[in-house]
Order: C-alpha cells, then structure tokens, then sequence
C-alpha cells in the first residue's frame, strides 16, 4: 500500500508487466530483468540482476488491489517479565525492536506467537512487525477494493511511479531503518518480493537510488523514501 495524502508523485507512467507475473500492492518495487528489460516489469527479486524502474501505483479511486500484509508499530514500557504483548501475531521473521531510552536497536529478543521476550526491564520499546490482515482488518483501514478489480491488470500493465516521495508498506520489518545509510552493510537495496530492505548492495539486492525520509512509527507505520529512476 502507499499512503497517499503525504505522498508526492513528481514523475510516473504506465509500463508493460511481465508476461506471467502479478503485481500484489501498490508501493511494490519494480524492476526489470537484465538481459531481457523489454519484457516488462515485475516485483524486485533481490538478485543482482534487476534494474530498478520504480514503485507501483494504480491511482484508482478505490484501493486497486486486495492485499494481505502491511505493517504495525508499537511503543510499551517494558514490565517486570522484560516481555511485551503485541496486539496482533507478526508474520515470522518480521520484528524489529528499538529500545528508545538506550537509543539502539535490540539484538536477541525472542518471538513466541505475539510475546516479545529479552527485553530491558523499565525501558522504553517500539516494536516495528509485519501481520497477515484478515479481511474485516483489510476493509477497516483501507476499504473497498476497486469494483471490478485494477483495470491494467487486463492489458498487462502498470502504473509506476519514478521519481518522488513515497510512502510504503512495502518493506522487511525487520530492519532498524534509523540506520539506513550508516555503514556499508546496511545500505538501501531492492529486496526480494518487491520489498526494500537494508543490506549490501550485490548481495541481498541492487542500491536503490535515494534516501529514507520518515520511518515508520506507531502514529504512521509506513516507509518514506525519496527517490529517481533513469526509467
């Protein structure tokens, strides 16, 4: 999903999908194929090979597309236990945790269901998690999707933005994104899915062109990213 009233589109277009391939959000990272550029567009893969192009948006007046995931943010002081109690069950692999009175991302805490464990007993936590929505979750926060569903889905193609300010969904919750930028393993790259994530570029993925500007919290949990495409 991208959150539109705060984002800003400076350039876009419509551009062929890939044969074969389903665009599942809009704020998906697309790329092209190396070697074959002129078959369309598809979800970033995380290998070296694609080409970023820019991010996916239908622009329908209705959400385009019924999608499962997005993002949650949540701020506790940590109780006696040093475990927090999430309101929903994150999806495995997708939890991030920043202690915010030490002002560092928290290593080796554990995940069981929606407890959170190992955490500083009196410290101040947000916790970042990625959860399957269920469809009354889908319609409360984003309401009916487009009658008839997305309109490029039956010519094979897709709005994609290529410069501008976005904000997405579209991102490995599992990352500390205050460190985006900070040393060379925690760079910006197009990851897999369609989704960014942090990394070396040419191992998890190619660096993409441009910057955080908002990361997410508990009033607004989505990724902003400023950016520019050569597409």
């Amino acid at each position: 999903m991208i959150s539109r009233p705060l984002t800003r589109v400076v350039l876009s277009t419509e551009m062929a999908v890939a044969p074969g391939v389903a665009i599942l959000a809009e704020g998906q990272v697309l790329v092209r194929s190396q070697g074959n550029t002129s078959a369309g567009v598809l979800p970033s893969t995380g290998t070296a090979s694609d080409v970023f192009q820019g991010f996916s948006f239908a622009g329908t007046s209705a959400y385009p597309f019924p999608e499962q995931y997005t993002n949650h943010v949540e701020s506790f002081t940590v109780p006696a236990t040093g475990s927090v109690v999430l309101s929903l069950t994150p999806l495995a692999g997708q939890v991030a945790v920043y202690d915010v009175t030490l002002g560092e991302a928290v290593a080796g805490f554990t995940v069981t269901g929606n407890t959170v464990s190992g955490l500083t007993v009196g410290d101040t936590v947000n916790v970042t998690y990625k959860y399957a929505m269920t469809i009354v979750q889908a319609t409360a926060l984003y309401g009916n999707v487009q009658p008839g569903g997305y309109a490029g889905a039956y010519v094979g193609q897709i709005g994609v933005v290529t410069r501008g300010f976005i904000l997405t969904d579209q991102f490995d919750a599992s990352q500390n994104w205050l460190a985006a930028g900070a040393t060379p393993s925690t760079q910006i790259v197009c990851g897999a899915s369609g989704q960014l994530t942090l990394g070396t570029p040419g191992t998890t993925g190619i660096a993409f062109p441009g910057t955080v500007v908002r990361t997410p919290d508990q009033y607004y949990p989505f990724l902003g990213v400023e950016f520019s495409s050569n597409a």
